[in-house]
């Protein structure tokens, strides 16, 4: 090969390296910012430990990120628990809010379920979980994973054990009313509301909103 064939391919071959090392510099700099994924606690929500103590279901809304997870690390005497949560970058989606699960490798048992600080996580066992023996008619159990949700009820105490099954009137996309029946051990104080009776019992309806809204009975 002559010497100009030799220079007009290490021009070409010059050429080609700088226009990759363009194509290369300009998608690094255009490339899409990362997520942030980082893990917090789970106090605060409602946290439920099923009958047989191998699945983990938690109570959350959300917002500005994808629904988050529960992660779990398991040792011989403890399981740690604790929410990972994913911002993506850019738009703030309107969230959700809704019940998400994880399983045990074996039954919690005498374990201690701990939160993500090390402290213990304050959760209620499904086996002291009472159902309902009579239901208004129409009624139908949520279905799994989603969360019945009402604005103006008061949120569930989280300095003690707590969970709400949610019921609604009707189903699929005919839904026309809501109902949760909460449960918490441990003492309380009674709301402020207009005393009843129900089967002998006493109780008190509170309506929060004097205008209409979600009434409850306690």
């Amino acid at each position: 090969m002559s010497k100009r064939g030799r220079r007009k391919r290490l021009i070409a071959v010059a050429a080609i390296a700088v226009l990759g090392g363009g194509f290369a510099i300009n998608a690094w700099i255009n490339r899409s910012p990362e997520a942030k994924v980082y893990e917090g606690p789970v106090a605060g929500y409602p946290l439920l430990v099923s009958s047989d103590g191998q699945t983990l279901t938690l109570g959350i809304g959300w917002g500005c990120e994808k629904q988050p997870k529960l992660v779990v690390r398991e040792s011989a005497n403890a399981v740690k628990v604790s929410l990972r949560h994913t911002v993506p970058p850019g738009f703030c989606d309107p969230g959700g809010y809704g019940q998400i699960t994880t399983h045990l490798n074996k039954p919690l048992g005498s374990r201690t379920l701990n939160d993500a600080t090390g402290k213990p996580a304050m959760h209620f066992d499904e086996r002291n979980l009472l159902r309902p023996a009579f239901l208004p008619e129409n009624y139908y159990p949520a279905p799994a994973g989603e969360m019945v949700y009402l604005s103006g009820v008061a949120p569930l105490p989280t300095d003690a054990p707590a969970w709400a099954i949610g019921y609604t009137l009707g189903t699929g996309p005919d839904v026309q009313g809501r109902l949760i029946i909460s449960q918490f051990l441990g003492n309380s104080t009674p709301p402020n509301g207009r005393v009843a009776t129900v089967k002998g019992r006493p109780a008190i309806i509170t309506q929060p909103d004097p205008n209409g809204g979600p009434r409850s009975l306690t």
